[in-house]
């Protein structure tokens, strides 16, 4: 393996194997198998080889299938004292006590995926027998919530719940001791490709109205509920962050890692060759991973011609590239982040962007 650029984020599917159906899952068709902990390990010693700090996110499919190999992982980093920021993403049916306690001592953070209220998550999020997943959530949601650990919340905008995304934000401030949220636009991958996105012009009113609703409830509580979009236009008007930094497979600093150990520069493009790194067992192919990212970089160059793009960032390549747009932006992502950019400036009384 020639030496590149360090990496900035690991993301590690645990398993492709998942105890729910959700309607839209992207990672449906990704390998089934249980990551072993010497294909982990590897993965992880791949990342800290750069010498600089580091995500690493146990993702999936459901990464708690798996528990025990990401015990392993969680055990080897603080062992060898690896520089690695650790996350979960789950859907939180698997968490107990026990569980939470672990990923707790570990300062593990964690993520949960919730779509709104009970009755709107339920036609997306589902068991495999077809009845709603919420319950099974929601308990999981409880024993993080009794060990007093905060967490973030990914609510994926789909038609079903597009006009109802203010319920999501309603939801966070229910469970009590949710930190961030953030709006994630249905993903044409896996079983998302059965489904119709949500129109522009719908996301745009539902993300005004779920901002309206953390503003509302902020005055309220007395607690402000962090919004992944909003915070994102902040961070980017103070300067500390450039157009497509979130964008780590376009900076050649990704890297996604299936269960059966094979390298590609992003989750939502696990299985196209075309997107392939490695594996690692005989690590990254460095100049692979250099054209990958300026097909990227080449593919989204409309964003940066866009009047909005220093208080945009640019949007996310996986999803439009899953939506089939050519030469063109994705118009619903477009949508969601201006109205986001006029919030943050109306906020401020700035002049706002056209």
């Amino acid at each position: 393996m020639s030496s590149g650029k360090p990496l900035k984020m690991l993301v590690m599917s645990l398993t492709g194997w998942c105890n729910f159906a959700c309607r839209y899952c992207y990672a449906e068709e990704h390998p089934h198998g249980m990551m072993s902990l010497d294909t982990a390990i590897r993965a992880v010693e791949l990342a800290a080889a750069g010498g600089k700090p580091f995500h690493l996110q146990f993702s999936g499919g459901e990464p708690l299938l798996n528990f025990e190999v990401m015990q392993g992982i969680v055990r080897y980093v603080q062992k060898r004292r690896i520089p690695a920021i650790m996350q979960v993403q789950t859907n939180a049916s698997l968490l107990d006590r026990e569980r939470v306690s672990f990923l707790r001592a570990a300062r593990v953070g964690v993520g949960i995926s919730l779509d709104g209220r009970p009755g709107i998550n339920d036609r997306l999020r589902r068991l495999p027998d077809g009845k709603g997943a919420s319950l099974q959530i929601l308990r999981g949601a409880e024993h993080l919530a009794a060990e007093g650990m905060e967490i973030g919340i990914t609510c994926v905008i789909a038609n079903e719940n597009v006009s109802q995304l203010a319920g999501a934000v309603e939801m966070a401030y229910y469970l009590g001791n949710v930190r961030r949220i953030g709006f994630d636009l249905l993903r044409r991958q896996g079983r998302g490709k059965m489904l119709t996105p949500p129109p522009a012009e719908a996301v745009a009113e539902g993300m005004l109205e779920a901002l309206r609703t953390a503003e509302r409830l902020a005055r309220f509580t007395g607690r402000a509920l962090l919004i992944s979009q909003l915070e994102r236009v902040e961070i980017l008007a103070r300067g500390t962050a450039s157009g497509f930094g979130h964008c780590h497979a376009m900076n050649g600093e990704a890297a996604f890692v299936d269960a059966e150990g094979r390298i590609y520069a992003c989750s939502s493009l696990v299985g196209d060759e075309d997107f392939r790194l490695g594996d690692v067992w005989g690590g990254i192919d460095v100049k692979r991973q250099q054209a990958v990212a300026a097909l990227i970089w080449d593919s989204m160059a409309f964003c940066r011609e866009c009047p909005a793009f220093s208080l945009c960032g640019g949007g996310c390549f996986a999803r439009w590239y899953g939506s089939g747009c050519v030469g063109r932006a994705y118009e619903a992502e477009c949508a969601l982040k201006r109205v986001c950019i006029r919030w943050f400036q109306q906020q401020r009384g700035e002049k706002i962007e056209s």
